[in-house]
């Protein structure tokens, strides 16, 4: 897979779907808070994804990673949480980047070799 194909669909999620780094983002903190039954191995991963990403974003930032953390951990939906998944992963930089950082974390992607 090329970089501008990365940068134009997204992550890869599986079955050839695609989300924003916004959405994989949540979708982390979903897993990491709130899947108890999810298998250990993908949480754990789940979790390596939330602090990668968040690291990344703060330096480059990014200065509400608790409260976004914190509205992950209590199931909170709201458009603040959305907005605040937007801007940290805005500031980790394009999709090329975001995904960079999830493979940094040792998480591998359905593309992946």
């Amino acid at each position: 897979m090329t970089q501008d194909r990365d940068n134009m669909d997204g992550v890869p999620v599986g079955n050839g779907q695609h989300i924003s780094p916004a959405e994989f983002l949540l979708m982390a903190g979903f897993l990491a808070y709130r899947a108890p039954l999810a298998p250990a191995d993908a949480r754990a991963a789940a979790r390596r994804v939330l602090d990668a990403v968040l690291d990344v974003a703060a330096t480059h930032g990014f200065a509400h990673s608790d409260a976004l953390e914190s509205m992950m951990a209590s199931a909170e939906k709201s458009s603040r949480m959305w907005r605040l998944a937007e801007q940290a992963t805005a500031a980790v930089g394009d999709t090329v980047a975001y995904l960079q950082v999830i493979r940094g974390a040792g998480v591998t992607l359905e593309v992946d070799p």
